[in-house]
């Protein structure tokens, strides 16, 4: 039986980003928090930031490790998800009690140093002493669990016993399997924890080198999903570095530099792991570069049209920091520019913690937040904007180069009667539905495509991808529908693209649409019209 690797690896990072979309909500409050506890605000403003420092620090970030395993269980869980949640949680707990009791048999509980655990291997969860796994645990657990209670949650047993059967079966199974994986975890988690040392001793070694590829593979994987799982363990586990801020032990990159921003008074430096937290600079300085390359070779009389269709979608980039809507908008015409695009990205990453800039890049906000909270003499942000206009200078040129030299048919400059079809409608059918007098929108790729006059009927993507009946499961990212199909044989774009997409990835038994900032409502949507739980 042949395994769908790739798209085990999609469904996977889709679930992985289900819960990290809480994050930036968090992050946002926490950023909040750290300029009300500024030295010369009034007090009662003080008591404020402390408080929603303890809500969201101390009851959130400080307890990923719990988000993460409810949020993986349920993204996997094909049905009944509130069961799903009872059934992480009682495996979590399950988990903690199994290895502190082993740890505690063996006589391998370790000694607290100077009241705290950092650096014995061992930390506390939830009051409880076990082995500190940190996210690795969650992956772990979320991806068993949702593979047994998708396989269980549909068992029935005789009336008598019915009660034992479905989703109190999976309860049953999972935590038994999560004890056995805590007790397992005190033997194989130490070697695993060495090895991962010694990962981030290479990527440290490797510099600037291992700097540019993770920048470059970050942007280079976007059309097939799996950037994720590029920048998620960097960013939420121990290979991203870890750091002990205010007396708590951090891991992952985008963690670390989360407490940092709470605890900025008790800080004196930043921890060098925020050089896997720049990837947003091709957002913020690339996005604006490559858009004004396109308008400036559009062809004269279709200028205004191609800045309508892309400064929208560039202001998402900049601000919101989502790029899909406008990557996609050229990557399917001209693979050569996006190409180009991913080397300028790793390329400036690499560049931009050279010169000594310590601090994230992700979006607009973003930057606007470490320009107030964090001191320059920390953050060096002064350096933002020299390496910026560079930036957008060196994106222009470079994207204006290679769209003449090759005479790419990028936004604005279609031959006269061509429309650039990115998400590849049939031309028979645009045209049968143009002599149906079918209204015409614009597309990503700055041509023109015909829908109907219902663009957001959710009805086209269902029946698009073989109606319900060949929907086996159903979840979004930021921008993206990530569905498993049955048959990808019965897909039929033309009707998907009746609804207004940036484009489709197909996989060997999945289908991703890009649908942009409005994905959870049409997800939500999408799940109505299947007649399937939101829960």
């Amino acid at each position: 039986m042949k395994v769908d690797v790739s798209g085990i690896m999609k469904r996977f990072s889709g679930a992985m980003i289900q819960p990290v979309m809480f994050l930036a909500v968090a992050g946002i409050m926490l950023a909040l928090a750290a300029i009300f506890r500024l030295t010369y605000m009034p007090a009662f403003i003080i008591g404020i930031g402390d408080f929603l420092y303890n809500l969201f620090m101390n009851g959130f970030i400080n307890n990923l490790v719990v988000i993460f395993v409810v949020g993986l269980t349920c993204a996997f869980a094909k049905k009944q998800k509130t069961d799903a949640a009872v059934v992480a949680i009682a495996s979590f707990l399950a988990y903690l009690y199994a290895n502190n009791y082993w740890l505690n048999l063996t006589g391998a509980l370790a000694e607290p140093i100077d009241g705290a655990f950092y650096g014995t291997g061992q930390a506390m969860v939830l009051g409880v002493q076990v082995t500190d796994m940190g996210v690795f645990i969650s992956i772990i657990l979320g991806c068993v669990n949702g593979w047994i209670f998708n396989k269980l949650c549909d068992v029935k047993f005789p009336d008598a016993v019915r009660i034992y059967g479905g989703t109190k079966l999976a309860f049953l199974v999972c935590a038994l399997v999560s004890a056995a994986i805590g007790v397992a975890a005190t033997y194989f988690w130490p070697p695993v924890s060495n090895v991962i040392s010694m990962l981030q001793g290479f990527m440290q070694n490797a510099g600037y080198a291992g700097l540019f590829v993770y920048g470059f593979l970050n942007r280079i994987l976007i059309p097939t999903g799996l950037h994720h799982l590029v920048w998620m363990p960097f960013n939420y586990t121990s290979v991203g570095g870890v750091a002990e801020i205010a007396g708590q032990a951090y891991q992952g990159a985008a963690v670390i530099y989360t407490a940092e921003i709470a605890n900025i008074a008790s800080i004196t430096s930043i921890d060098p792991s925020v050089r896997y937290i720049v990837f947003g600079f091709s957002k913020v300085f690339g996005s604006i570069g490559c858009v004004l390359a396109f308008i400036a070779t559009a062809k004269p009389e279709k200028r205004a049209q191609t800045q309508a269709l892309l400064i929208p979608s560039c202001i998402t980039a900049v601000v919101a920091g989502i790029t899909e809507p406008l990557e996609f908008t050229y990557l399917f015409v001209s693979p050569l520019l996006f190409l180009v695009h991913s080397l300028l990205d790793g390329i400036f990453q690499t560049l931009i913690i050279a010169v000594g800039y310590m601090a994230q890049v992700d979006n607009l906000i973003s930057l606007i937040t470490t320009a107030i909270i964090i001191p320059w003499d920390m953050s060096h942000f002064y350096l933002i904007f020299p390496v910026g206009a560079a930036a957008i200078v060196i994106w222009f040129l470079a994207f204006r180069f290679f769209i003449l030299k090759f005479d790419l048919k990028t936004p604005g400059r279609e031959d006269e009667g061509e429309e650039i079809d990115l998400s590849k409608m049939n031309r028979k059918a645009f045209e049968a539905q143009k002599a149906a007098g079918g209204a015409a929108v614009a597309v990503a790729g700055g041509g023109t495509a015909v829908v109907d006059d219902d663009a957001t009927n959710v009805q086209h993507i269902i029946d698009g991808l073989g109606g319900p009946d060949n929907i086996v499961s159903l979840m979004n990212c930021f921008t993206r529908l990530r569905i498993d199909l049955k048959d990808m044989n019965l897909i039929n774009e033309d009707e998907v693209n009746k609804f207004k997409n940036s484009g489709i990835v197909r996989g060997k038994n999945n289908v991703q649409i890009i649908v942009g900032m409005k994905v959870q409502d049409v997800f939500e949507k999408v799940m109505v019209a299947l007649g399937r739980d939101l829960e």
